[in-house]
């Protein structure tokens, strides 16, 4: 009996092959995922920080990855935040830019906002004020500004809960946000400004003679 070493070479490679078919394209190659669209994250910055943008990639065959390489940056508003070749966003103002990312012919975007950082500290002025409730003087305001990360100092007094420690010298009504306090009558009370938020606070010595 005559045995074809090819044609058994042949058969025996195809079947090997069999388990691979679904991988195969229809020219016999395998046909790599194509990328369809990029999102990025994060999308905020404090003042004066940085932050790595993260690219994620969506594929055609709904698979999604990071994208490290071939990558092109670009901030709309570079008086904002600069973005570096390799996705380092730099806040260099409040306000708001829009980053785009680009792989080939298929962009992403973000709407990029630099915030002013976390509050760290809270100062009131005027600070240890003496009014003359006798001479007819029946309100007082006061300014809360605030210290954040940034290093950007902001007027918070609308957004601070202000408060008096004796409401028999000086009160604030419940709806106030103007930080100004209503006098009742002579003595001494303790103004304090707190940031409900985080729990920061002021305080200042307010005197009604």
């Amino acid at each position: 009996m005559t045995i074809n070493l090819g044609k058994a070479r042949l058969v025996a490679t195809c079947v090997a092959l069999l388990p691979l078919a679904p991988a195969v394209g229809c020219h016999g190659f395998f046909q790599p995922p194509v990328l369809k669209s990029i999102s990025l994250s994060p999308s905020t910055v404090a003042l004066g920080s940085t932050v790595q943008l993260i690219a994620t990639g969506t594929y055609d065959d709904s698979s999604t990855g990071t994208l490290t390489s071939g990558l092109t940056w670009t901030s709309s508003s570079t008086s904002v935040a600069t973005v570096s070749s390799s996705g380092v966003v730099t806040g260099l103002t409040t306000g708001t830019t829009t980053i785009t990312v680009q792989s080939g012919t298929i962009t992403g975007t973000t709407s990029f906002t630099v915030t002013n950082g976390a509050l760290e500290s809270i100062t009131i002025s005027p600070q240890n004020q003496i009014v003359y409730y006798s001479a007819g003087v029946t309100t007082q305001a006061f300014t809360a500004t605030g210290t954040y990360s940034g290093g950007q100092t902001v007027t918070i007094t609308s957004s601070v809960t202000w408060t008096s420690s004796n409401t028999s010298v000086a009160t604030f009504p419940s709806t106030n946000t103007a930080g100004t306090a209503t006098l009742a009558g002579t003595g001494t009370t303790t103004i304090t400004a707190t940031d409900t938020t985080t729990g920061i606070y002021a305080t200042t010595a307010l005197v009604a003679e």
